[in-house]
């Protein structure tokens, strides 16, 4: 319709042209409010490639009007980026029927779901096999599943668990401020519709803004460690190399980009306690050389160099160096009466 508009008045002034085009763009963006099944699919998002929502809200279900627990932000749920991941549906619909997961699973826990709440239903993270060899996995459990078994997330995840904090529970309670009061009422009591719910996660994936991380040319390129040096000489760490390592080994990876959502989240893996920072303080700032008596848990300065590199190595199965072989890190130092 917009090229034949354009077609009738080849003469037509830039201002115009302009004009009609800008109208015609902002009727598209309009577009992916609209409730219709056949409306055009939020950026960030890819169309279903079957009889499924390619998103959709998830909200706290309750059988008991206004209730207390069902107060929890709903979930916003990218249904095809998780089905294009698994090989069976029944890893989350472990009952083999394709229905919403409050549907047995409420806040307060029905029969239909032996009881299991809605809370545990999507954070349990230990879960008894069943004996039909269909387990069924929570979100949490799947997520942690991911990032413990992956090579590329093992090496940091061996080492540093995330907190369970506000900011870690967002990634995934987030809604859009467009959805009404009256459409969240309609959510917790399952009654808002399918096409309403996939409006509403579409708007909030389009409203998501990309993590700018660091570049790798705005950490340091090497640091010396060599405070407890004896019979090494310093280590000359290529902490740009690291880094850069890391950042590849993640690139493109939709969970790594929910959850490593502020751009110096990387440098939490080895500078764990510190405020995220560019330029956080050095290790030698919380641990000493020896065991600190007000603090004994703390490991000492050498341990944490070695539990962290170590860890991280492990986790990620680095072939080389090898746990044993101290040269491989450390030049040794050359002896007086050396000839």
């Amino acid at each position: 319709m917009g090229k034949s508009l354009f077609q009738k008045d080849e003469h037509m002034r830039n201002g115009k042209a302009l004009l009609l085009a800008a109208v015609i763009a902002l009727a598209g963006v309009a577009c992916l409010m609209l409730p219709e099944a056949n409306r055009a699919v939020a950026v960030g998002l890819e169309e279903s490639d079957a009889e499924m929502p390619n998103a959709t809200v998830l909200f706290p279900v309750s059988e008991k009007p206004n209730p207390k627990g069902a107060s929890m932000t709903p979930v916003t749920f990218n249904h095809q980026a998780h089905v294009d991941k698994i090989d069976d549906c029944t890893a989350c619909h472990h009952t083999g029927d394709m229905v919403a997961c409050s549907t047995c699973h409420t806040v307060e826990g029905k029969a239909e779901g032996n009881f299991i709440n809605l809370e545990r239903a999507m954070h349990a993270t230990k879960i008894a096999p069943r004996k039909d060899g269909v387990t069924p996995k929570s979100c949490v459990s799947c997520h942690e599943e991911q990032y413990k078994e992956r090579r590329e997330c093992a090496g940091c995840h061996e080492i540093v668990t995330p907190k369970r904090d506000d900011q870690w529970c967002g990634v995934c309670h987030v809604v859009t401020s467009k959805m009404t009061p009256e459409q969240y009422q309609l959510g917790v009591a399952g009654k808002l519709s399918a096409e309403d719910r996939v409006a509403l996660a579409e708007a909030t994936i389009a409203e998501r803004k990309p993590v700018d991380y660091l570049a790798p040319e705005a950490c340091p390129y090497k640091v010396e460690i060599g405070s407890l040096s004896d019979k090494f000489e310093p280590n000359l760490f290529n902490h740009r190399r690291h880094v850069s390592s890391l950042m590849k080994r993640i690139e493109g990876d939709n969970l790594a980009k929910a959850f490593h959502s502020e751009p110096e989240i990387l440098c939490a893996t080895c500078h764990h306690r510190s405020p995220l920072s560019a330029t956080p303080p050095k290790c030698g700032s919380c641990h000493s050389a020896k065991i600190d008596p007000r603090v004994p848990e703390r490991p000492t300065l050498k341990a944490a160099y070695h539990l962290q590199c170590m860890g991280c190595h492990d986790g990620m199965d680095v072939a080389r160096p090898l746990d044993t072989s101290c040269a491989s890190c450390h030049k040794p130092r050359a002896t007086e009466n050396a000839n």
